[in-house]
């Protein structure tokens, strides 16, 4: 072996014969039972650690009763109340709740006032164009409705049962109404028409229940008083006044007076 050595040193170097000794000398290290990168790969170390591993887990105490029915009963304590105080909320503001429900009424007019105009027509068609535009219009303030009615009434979910058949209608009207229209589908405007039965139905079986058989209000139409009430009512829903926010002094600097500012929210 060294005089392999010599010969490679005198021929490559000193540099080129260390490595030669190193490839001759490692496997001799291991007793030729050294482990290939593949089978180390395959080896699962976890596997390594617990293999003599030997759980030794506590033995569970005997003689233990068995759970009482009052224990028993304390696991599946529902509310007393329940949904009572559900109830008594939309009791007390019934009259505030009916009001968003009308206004969501005059919203779903107007959308099918308008829809009506374009429904079948061709595409491109001035008609087409208009329910185009008015979308564009709609869309956004029939939205902002509903984040109104939360910025007023921030925790109306929790506190209202009747909300949730209000969002149920909210969307149809701004999605379920619209997409029938845009695509002139009939069976698909008749589905929203009866969903929107279903859910004003609920809603007046609701109020019945909570206030004494008290009827949903209804406006009618042959009635000119009447009618020309409704469109006011309509007009300000669709047409909310602005927010303007409040009056606030600006500080004053260097003791001097400043006039308040108008900050529009």
């Amino acid at each position: 072996m060294l005089n392999k050595l010599s010969g490679v040193m005198r021929t490559f170097g000193p540099s080129v014969a260390i490595l030669v000794a190193g490839a001759l000398v490692l496997p001799a290290c291991g007793g030729g039972k050294s482990k290939t990168i593949e089978e180390s790969l395959k080896t699962n170390a976890e596997d390594e650690l617990l293999k003599d591993y030997k759980p030794s887990p506590k033995k569970r105490p005997n003689g233990l009763p068995p759970p009482t029915d009052a224990e028993l009963a304390a696991w599946d304590r529902k509310d007393p109340e329940g949904e009572k105080h559900l109830y008594k909320h939309d009791k007390k503001n019934l009259k505030k709740l009916i009001n968003y429900w009308q206004e969501l009424e005059c919203h779903r007019d107007e959308v099918k006032r308008e829809g009506a105009k374009a429904f079948g027509v061709e595409p491109g068609s001035p008609e087409e164009e208009k329910w185009y535009q008015f979308k564009q219009i709609f869309i956004p303030k029939i939205n902002a409705w509903q984040q109104r009615l939360l910025a007023n009434e921030p925790r109306i979910m929790e506190k209202s049962k009747m909300i949730g058949h209000f969002f149920e209608a909210h969307e149809l009207v701004m999605n379920g109404y619209p997409v029938a229209y845009n695509n002139g589908d009939k069976t698909e405007l008749e589905k929203a028409d009866l969903h929107w039965e279903v859910v004003q139905n609920k809603i007046s079986k609701y109020i019945k229940n909570i206030a004494d058989g008290e009827e949903l209000p209804k406006w009618d139409d042959s009635d000119p008083k009447e009618l020309k009430k409704h469109e006011e009512f309509c007009e300000k829903a669709l047409n909310p006044p602005k927010n303007k926010g409040q009056r606030r002094k600006a500080p004053s600097r260097g003791g001097g007076k400043r006039k308040a500012k108008t900050i529009e929210m």
